[in-house]
């Protein structure tokens, strides 16, 4: 159970810290030589960062869930939401089979770490002091943002990340372009959970001894993620990303590193 529990907290602490959480687990994995079936654990622990992100914007989330009643600027907001999920779920699709043979190969994952880091260094050199609330966010900003969202698919290229630092470039401000990143968090992770459901289940025996893990990751996954997004939340308010784009830069070396000695 350990491996899963700390696979768990892997999950939940590196999918909200711009650091890649796909990355951090494809090395854990590869280290600890876990052997899970198919992908239901993953199935688990993303449900259990879901739950990270609507228990700590359970006010926002409410309010656009009440929006098409209640209208006014919840609702707009809304429609964000879903046109930045637009390009994520093509490229998703897209690049699907690519990042679960990327998930694989360590040199791969470093690669996508020193991407991670070259965005994080890139961003901060291009801060806009004149940076703009999340009502004032535009559908363009949108597409972009959930366009960086589609391609962090690939692992070792971190989600939030990629969509704060794209929401930066947009000119939003740091915690609003967190806050949008976290909100587009939901319908992607609802979505990867649907389309991977029936697979997932094709063969429930399979998983009857490790049900108890599972759930053991998934809560830990849960209470890690809580502590990981208000951590981020303000950090950003009074730190840049540097210290994140250091990380990742020293851990996609030792990854490519590692991957080279494999081969």
């Amino acid at each position: 159970m350990l491996p899963f529990i700390l696979l768990g907290l892997l999950q939940g602490l590196t999918e909200f810290l711009p650091i890649s959480s796909s990355g951090h687990l494809a090395l854990a994995e590869q280290l600890f030589r876990v052997e899970k079936p198919g992908i239901v654990f993953d199935i688990f622990v993303h449900f259990g960062t879901l739950l990270s992100v609507l228990w700590v914007f359970r006010e926002r989330i409410l309010r656009l869930a009440l929006a098409p009643v209640r209208g006014g600027e919840d609702w707009r907001l809304l429609g964000l939401v879903i046109v930045g999920s637009i390009p994520t779920g093509i490229l998703g699709l897209a690049l699907d089979a690519v990042a679960e043979e990327a998930f694989t190969h360590s040199w791969a994952v470093g690669l996508g770490l020193l991407v991670t880091a070259g965005v994080l260094f890139g961003v901060e050199r291009r801060e806009n002091a004149s940076a703009k609330p999340l009502e004032r966010l535009t559908w363009r900003d949108a597409l972009w943002v959930g366009l960086a969202q589609g391609i962090a698919v690939l692992p070792g290229i971190s989600r939030s990340g990629s969509t704060i630092a794209m929401g930066l470039l947009c000119g939003l401000r740091r915690e609003d372009a967190a806050e949008f990143s976290f909100l587009l968090f939901v319908p992607a992770i609802i979505g990867a959970t649907l389309l991977k459901l029936s697979e997932a289940l094709a063969e429930p025996a399979a998983h009857s001894a490790l049900w108890g893990s599972y759930l053991a990751g998934t809560v830990v996954a849960f209470l890690s993620g809580v502590i990981a997004i208000r951590f981020l939340m303000k950090f950003l308010r009074e730190q840049r990303m540097t210290p994140f784009a250091v990380y990742c830069l020293i851990l996609g070396l030792l990854a490519l590193g590692w991957g080279a000695v494999k081969i």
